[in-house]
């Protein structure tokens, strides 16, 4: 089995990236000084990682997949591996909004959650965990995709799959207004066009990969090739991680970023440069083993950081920005490290028997 851990590491990477997307609202957003406008300024396409996670998704669905076993077994499987953590946030949630006020709980919307419906079009707003939609759209695409893999000839489904990715990129760029929870044109939903465009591409780095890995892991390289693609893959890293967080740049091309990211994995499945071989290990593993956890935990974590810190130590907070953004950042993923222990951890090992 194909084993990537420098791809663990970006997940990572990207959830922080996700994290500070979303501690804009209520929290960094809730100061007027310097700091923490120049944070908001800076994480402008912040929220871009997500898409990021509909191709890396997609390549491993693909690379990973037994297509022999049946739509039923398939979709059971990515059900009770990506619903438990939802659900034990959620009950967390819940359990929270009895005795915290102001962490209202929205009955209507968290019963599109617990059903998985939470961004499908079905939908008008979120319930209590947001970065579910990610996880509905994401289930949902791919039972879609695995199922027309399953029943079309595979040049058709080649045509079909570009197609769809040539669209929902193009619709994803050129809508107005690209919330995920937006339907365009009444049924076309924002979330799924990005979920098909990601997983599609994603499905076609795959079929790249298994078309040239043998002649990728065969290949030697000279010392100054190597160096060269260390280079290349040094630059595309430290450019993509730019433009996501570090600028106020007025270039609005979403796919740019895209691009970024597809040759920087392709450089990192390859390994073929230093930077790429040194990310290639178990800590990279440990740390992309929380992802899931902490992008389900840090709405929540960030709401309860709005009420009782931002709200009851405001003058700290102007006082001590960075502290406050990094007590945050640390408190998140240590939220996130024990919502994978007590559930995601637990709920696979349970479930394991029903697979």
């Amino acid at each position: 089995m194909d084993k990537f851990k420098n791809i663990e590491f970006l997940r990572f990477l990207f959830i922080l990236v996700i994290i500070a997307c979303h501690i804009k609202q209520g929290v960094t957003n809730a100061f007027n000084i310097e700091i923490y406008q120049n944070f908001n300024n800076f994480i402008r396409f912040s929220w871009l990682p997500v898409d990021f996670f509909f191709i890396i998704a997609g390549f491993f669905m693909f690379l990973k997949t037994d297509f022999s076993v049946n739509f039923i077994s398939f979709a059971k499987n990515k059900f009770i591996r990506l619903m438990p953590t939802v659900l034990g946030v959620l009950g967390i949630i819940f359990i929270l909004s009895l005795f915290i006020k102001p962490l209202n709980w929205i009955h209507h919307e968290n019963l599109f959650t617990i059903l998985n419906l939470q961004n499908v079009g079905l939908t008008t707003k979120n319930g209590n965990i947001p970065p579910s939609w990610f996880v509905s759209t994401l289930f949902w695409v791919m039972c879609f995709y695995f199922y027309l893999y399953k029943c079309v000839k595979r040049e058709y489904f080649n045509l079909i799959t570009a197609s769809m990715v040539f669209i929902c990129y193009s619709i994803f760029l050129h809508v107005p207004s690209s919330w995920n929870i937006a339907n365009y044109f009444y049924f076309i939903n924002m979330g799924v066009v990005r979920g098909l465009a990601g997983i599609g591409a994603g499905y076609f780095l795959c079929i790249l990969y298994q078309n040239y890995k043998e002649k990728i892991k065969n290949a030697k390289l000279t010392l100054p090739k190597t160096l060269l693609i260390t280079g290349i893959e040094l630059y595309v890293f430290i450019n993509l991680f730019y433009y996501l967080c570090f600028s106020d740049t007025k270039y609005k091309n979403m796919l740019f970023f895209i691009l970024l990211f597809i040759i920087l994995f392709i450089l990192f499945i390859c390994k073929k440069g230093f930077f790429s071989k040194l990310l290639e290990n178990n800590f990279s593993v440990l740390l992309g083993k929380y992802t899931y956890s902490i992008f389900l935990i840090h709405y929540l974590i960030k709401d309860l950081w709005k009420i009782y810190i931002v709200k009851g130590y405001e003058t700290f907070c102007l006082t001590h920005p960075i502290i406050n953004i990094v007590a945050l950042f640390i408190v998140t993923l240590f939220a996130g490290v024990l919502t994978y222990h007590i559930i995601e951890k637990p709920a696979a090992t349970y479930f394991k028997k029903f697979k």
